[in-house]
């Protein structure tokens, strides 16, 4: 068999407990040649836990693996220690929270949480407070679903606002001020199942979408900032049954079609144009059995012959047995451009200015691309990359170089200091963002040229590019860019993304060039990686052309002029490429020159144990959305295809969420439950107990009377004089304005008393136990100060409608305190609130007598066996419910939760509620309630 996949299994070699020890992977580049054996490593402690991994390049002479992991006795991962990125270590909390985070680079965080496992504090190096979270308690409004939720965050770049959220639990207006202190608004609406259907920018700008009843994208409009009318932008997409895209139409005339293999779903052609003109997009795909891209054919390109070659549109690509790319075939200018930044464009376009290419790639065995020889007739060179002898850390370099000092060349954690080696230095901030880029460094004491980042919550919000004449800032914002420059401009670019591709409407606020129109609409046209090739104008007319070597460097662009090719923003995977020639993903930047990260993934060795490879050296089957996991063309397909599933799944977590809130706040009542009973079972056992619980049941009681009833008074003794003018009517609103005052005042005390088991009875009551009562009890937790006022009046009904000897008292209290002021106010006595008052006293602390002379006689044998059944009842309950919150947790497919889904990326899984720390909360109220039962016997 001529192939290079001839005879190269993979095997594996397991332990006598199953788990992988050795992994042989073979790999062959040519056809006839020897196949070489690639061995993994991986080691396993007796838990069976994965501690230490080495590549094939590193087992046989580096000094530790490329990967080890120290877990703690829950399995959870105390420290790695990266070859790559270095070592990290992690203090976790009792639920598995991270408590302290230590790392190689010096850097030492403090994580503080609430009583909900929220954080609330981050402690930086020493620095207090340099991010915080405000969250939403129980007494925020209901009407913008607040409860519970994420209000404001701040850190170094600003404060960010969420003060209104859907149903689900989504963010529906958010406000984002920077160091200016300016505020950003954001809104957004949603429909019932979450899917996003309006949004209103910072800029003022609203795109409305229409979505198909499958929650895809359907059709879009657009309306501007001062503009009376939207207009449309998309007006129609089609998908198959697999939610694939097969036809979209633009609002400038231009139709996209797909055709896809029916066995495997792959993309086999790409056509794009207008009816009656030529097609602007023509692409067809051929891969081999696995899905690796072997050939495109671009038949928009006319075959033209120079020097001797034949120049079209097609492209070949070669692959090792193990799919890395080898070698790859393309257009490129009249110069190679394999350097940072980008070729000088051709204006006006002009296609006959392209020349023929071949790259070939050759890696070691740790996967790094060691030396690419860039083939062309009269113009060719080879570019190599130095990998350090203990890592995957590598920099440029040529023969005649000395070899590298990588230790001055990288930090700690694998960042690099140098964009080029020994000049342009990076800055890298406390969490590996990069934070500045010198451009340019001068020692004639005027300031450098620098470009700067900041972030928020893992993402950049904001950049800085400052030059000896101009300066150039850039805030990202949802869906828009707000950008500035020292000359006085302001442009928003407004950002849309379709189902294929994206619009982008460049609106000026000010300063507006010459030479591009007003508001100017640019529809992006991509090819199966993402990568933007083609801009459209409104009308459907070609703005620029772009053509990119195999791991990203552009290598020919052309434009109808020099102004709107500056314009230009979103490029390769379409991600946005920097003033320092660095593509932003998200997790980290892509110097498309070196064909590898610039610096170590975040994520880990989720990829390989390479950190610093490029989709695994096969870029043009891979993606990467955000420098974080590499996924395959029908791994995409699958995500921007999950809309419906996407809601569904927003849904499954809100119900979660909303189960172990309530779930949560049943354990505090319940326990709190427990531990009153205790009091009151020592109460009816022990004379001290007794008096001292009667003290503080009765001192509690008036407190609050005097406080609430002298509110009461003030209110009554402003309304004596509308006694006085309006006769009978007017004492008895005068009275009733009193009792009011009084009555809302004593909830209020009632609200913190209850709270603080300052108002429980003194006498041991079982229906405190009840099961039922209690789960209905605890939804007042979640009640506001009106709620729970509403709740207390219909206890107060209840009184009267269920008379007990305990409700007679209540109400007769209440009927006997307002009858004695009406009665005396009418007479014309002047304290009648202050003897109203003490009566109400009086009769409230005979009511407290009734409980205390309640708990001077012996538990019945009856009441004892109620308190047993309850108990074990409330037992079941707390086990099933926390049963029903694992079907949740299985149903929405997670590990643990967090309030403000944004908070994962900075905190992971852990600082959410997991099934573990729930059933540990359980145990800990389960604890109580036995401890209660062991005190009836």
């Amino acid at each position: 068999m001529n192939s290079v996949h001839s005879r190269t299994p993979a095997i594996v070699a397991v332990d006598g407990r199953g788990l992988p020890v050795r992994q042989i992977a073979y790999l062959r580049s040519q056809a006839k040649a020897p196949a070489a054996a690639l061995i993994t490593r991986q080691r396993f402690n007796v838990t069976g836990h994965l501690t230490e991994q080495w590549d094939p390049r590193l087992f046989d002479h580096a000094p530790k693996p490329n990967q080890a992991t120290v877990y703690n006795l829950l399995a959870n991962p105390l420290q790695t220690d990266s070859v790559d990125a270095g070592w990290r270590l992690a203090l976790p909390g009792l639920a598995g929270e991270t408590l302290q985070v230590w790392n190689a680079r010096g850097n030492h965080w403090r994580t503080q949480y609430d009583n909900q496992l929220r954080p609330l504090a981050l402690e930086e190096n020493g620095q207090a407070n340099a991010e915080t979270f405000t969250y939403a308690d129980a007494t925020e409004d209901t009407v913008d679903n607040l409860r519970g939720q994420l209000l404001e965050q701040t850190d170094t770049s600003g404060t960010l606002r969420l003060d209104r959220y859907s149903l689900l639990g989504e963010s529906l207006r958010q406000v984002r001020s920077f160091a200016d202190a300016i505020p950003y608004t954001s809104t957004q609406t949603r429909d019932a199942l979450g899917a996003l259907v309006s949004q209103t920018d910072a800029g003022g700008h609203r795109y409305d979408l229409r979505l198909d009843v499958c929650g895809q994208l359907r059709q879009a409009d657009l309306k501007l900032k001062d503009h009376e009318a939207s207009q449309p932008i998309l007006l129609d997409t089609l998908y198959n049954a697999a939610g694939q895209i097969e036809r979209q139409d633009t609002a400038n005339g231009v139709t996209s079609r797909w055709t896809r293999d029916p066995a495997d779903g792959r993309m086999s052609t790409l056509k794009t144009g207008k009816a009656g003109e030529a097609l602007r997009q023509d692409l067809a795909y051929f891969y081999d059995p696995v899905g690796n891209v072997l050939r495109i054919e671009d038949q928009t390109v006319s075959p033209q012959y120079f020097a001797n070659q034949r120049m079209d549109g097609h492209r070949e690509f070669t692959y090792d047995s193990l799919y890395r790319l080898t070698s790859a075939t393309g257009l490129e200018g009249d110069t190679p451009h394999l350097l940072p930044g980008l070729p000088a464009p051709i204006v006006p376009i002009d296609p006959s200015v392209r020349f023929n290419y071949t790259q070939l790639y050759t890696y070691d065995s740790g996967h790094n691309l060691t030396q690419l020889r860039h083939v062309r007739e009269g113009n060719n060179h080879t570019q190599a990359l130095r990998i350090a002898p203990h890592s995957n850390r590598g920099v440029r370099w040529t023969v005649d170089d000395p070899e590298p000092d990588f230790d001055a060349l990288f930090d700690a954690h694998g960042n690099p200091l140098y964009l080029q080696r020994g000049a342009q230095p990076l800055v890298w901030n406390a969490r590996d963002q990069l934070s500045r880029v010198t451009l340019l460094k001068r020692d004639n004491g005027m300031a450098d040229d620098d470009e700067t980042y900041l972030y928020s919550l893992g993402e950049r919000v904001s950049k800085t590019h400052i030059t000896a004449s101009t300066r150039h800032e850039t805030r990202y914002l949802p869906d828009l860019e707000i950008r500035t420059s020292s000359h006085g401009e302001q442009l928003h670019i407004i950002t849309f993304a379709l189902a294929h591709g994206s619009v982008r409407c460049l609106h000026w606020e000010a300063g507006q060039p010459d030479g591009i129109e007003a508001d100017q609409l640019r529809y992006n046209l991509d090819d199966h990686l993402g990568s933007s090739t083609l801009e459209l104008d409104r009308e459907g007319a070609l703005i620029s052309l772009e053509h990119y070597y195999p791991f990203g460097g552009t290598s020919w662009q052309a434009a109808r002029s020099r102004i709107e090719v500056d314009y230009k923003t979103l490029r390769y995977s379409g991600k946005e490429l920097d003033a320092s020639g660095l593509y932003y993903y998200g997790a980290r930047y892509y110097p498309p020159w070196l064909q590898r990260w610039l610096s170590p993934d975040p994520a880990g060795t989720v990829d390989g144990l390479n950190l610093y490879g490029f989709v695994g050296n096969n870029p043009m089957t891979l993606t990467d959305d955000q420098g974080l996991i590499l996924e395959t063309q029908a791994e995409r397909d699958d995500r921007k295809a999950q809309a419906a599933a996407d809601h569904e799944g927003r849904k499954k977590k809100h119900k979660l969420n909303r189960e172990i809130a309530k779930f949560k706040d049943i354990l505090k009542l319940t326990s709190r439950r427990a531990r009153e009973a205790q009091t009151q079972l020592e109460s009816h056992r022990s004379v001290a107990a007794h008096a001292q619980s009667a003290a503080v049941r009765v001192g509690a009681h008036v407190g609050a009377q005097v406080i609430s009833y002298g509110a009461g008074i003030a209110v009554g003794m402003g309304a004596a004089a509308l006694g006085s003018v309006a006769g009978p009517p007017g004492i008895i609103l005068g009275a009733a304005l009193g009792f009011t005052t009084s009555k809302g005042v004593s909830i209020g005390l009632d609200y913190a008393l209850e709270r603080l088991s300052l108002s429980a009875a003194v006498n041991f009551k079982t229906r405190k136990l009840d099961p039922n009562r209690i789960v209905k009890r605890g939804e007042y937790k979640h009640l506001n100060l009106d709620e729970y006022a509403k709740a207390k009046g219909q206890d107060l009904l209840h009184a009267v409608t269920a008379p007990t000897t305990r409700n007679v008292l209540k109400a007769g209290k209440e009927a006997a305190v307002t009858g004695t002021k009406i009665a005396l106010k009418a007479s014309g006595n002047v304290t009648a609130s202050e003897i109203g008052a003490a009566v109400g006293t009086v009769l409230g602390t005979i009511e407290i007598i009734h409980e205390i002379r309640g708990a001077n006689r012996e538990l019945s044998e009856e009441k004892i066996a109620r308190a047993d059944e309850y108990i074990n009842g409330m037992i079941e309950v707390l086990n099933a419910q926390m049963d029903y919150i694992d079907k949740l947790f299985n149903k929405a497919e997670l590990g643990a939760t967090n309030t403000y889904q944004p908070l994962e990326k900075l905190f992971g899984e852990s600082s959410g509620d997991t099934p573990q720390n729930l059933r540990l909360q359980m145990k800990a109220t389960i604890v109580q309630l036995k401890k209660t039962q062991s005190m009836l016997r």
